[in-house]
């Protein structure tokens, strides 16, 4: 049994999986809300994926760790900390002072530093993506921050993202994405556009299916991936990064991504999503079979 953790209002994911591609695993994966996890008089015995984190409370999050430090002692399987696991800002702050991402991210406060520009703004811990075109100067990122308050929006939440360009000779921009489950890294697709906000496959082609085929079957980054999450204490979420000059330059990881829809068995990406679900459905078993655990139930 693997208990599946996220928000009341974000259960998408792990449900449209488990009526597509993942079906096979309907008895072995049950999702639950954070709400029905902080409030439940008994939990079962298993493993437990702590997804969705960067969408919890402070308070949650501390409600959380008090479970997940009981589930290890009962000695179950978890997979994420709801306190340690880096969320956006912290990782990608984290990278750039390593060394490992050319570009840097600031807060909207003073005293955070000068960004480089261009820059966009984008919420810290929602999957939503920029909310700016580029801004090229100081001026530029002033007249977006009074948008935004004008707009009533807080800025608590928003940074400054400097622009890496990863185009290639083509002008062709690719997002690749990797999931980790458990000890394994299993990619998930490549997106390519003609525009640097890459959200989907929008340049088709059977070029780039292969490519992102070849992808899928070689894993080329496998080892500078688990470096990565392991850096940010997560143990299942899906990176998103792209290459400059060769060198990974991370986006962000999502604990929460979605993983295959429905509607992915009639498109013409199925054999990328077939690929994926097989490698995806052994993990999860892996994960399930990871220790055999005597007493069902755990009293919180």
């Amino acid at each position: 049994m693997i208990v599946f953790l996220s928000t009341r209002d974000h259960q998408r994911p792990i449900l449209e999986y488990l009526e597509s591609h993942g079906s096979a695993l309907a008895d072995v994966l049950e999702p639950m809300s954070y709400s029905q996890f902080l409030q439940a008089r008994e939990l079962p015995r298993g493993a437990y994926v702590f997804a969705d984190i960067e969408r919890l409370s402070a308070d949650e999050r501390l409600r959380a760790e008090t479970l997940w430090q009981r589930l290890a002692q009962q000695g179950c399987r978890l997979l994420n900390h709801p306190t340690r696991t880096l969320r956006r800002f912290e990782l990608l702050r984290a990278l750039h002072r390593r060394g490992g991402n050319r570009f840097d991210v600031h807060r909207l406060s003073p005293g955070a530093g000068s960004p480089r520009f261009p820059v966009f703004l984008r919420r810290e811990n929602d999957h939503r993506g920029p909310r700016t075109p580029l801004l090229h100067t100081p001026a530029e990122l002033d007249a977006a921050i009074a948008h935004w308050l004008g707009s009533g929006e807080d800025l608590g939440e928003v940074i400054a993202t400097e622009f890496c360009d990863t185009a290639d000779g083509n002008l062709v921009y690719r997002k690749y994405g990797a999931f980790l489950l458990g000890d394994r890294i299993i990619p998930r697709h490549v997106f390519f556009s003609d525009g640097w906000n890459v959200k989907r496959w929008k340049l088709a082609g059977d070029g780039f299916l292969a490519e992102e085929l070849r992808y899928l079957e070689t894993n080329p980054h496998q080892q500078e991936l688990r470096e990565i999450f392991a850096l940010a204490h997560i143990d299942y979420g899906r990176i998103d990064y792209a290459l400059e000059d060769g060198q990974i330059q991370v986006w962000e990881i999502n604990t929460n991504p979605m993983i295959v829809r429905p509607t992915a068995a009639r498109s013409a990406r199925e054999a990328v999503h077939a690929r994926f679900a097989a490698a995806l459905e052994l993990a999860w078993k892996e994960v399930a079979l990871d220790r055999v655990l005597k007493n069902p139930r755990i009293r919180p």
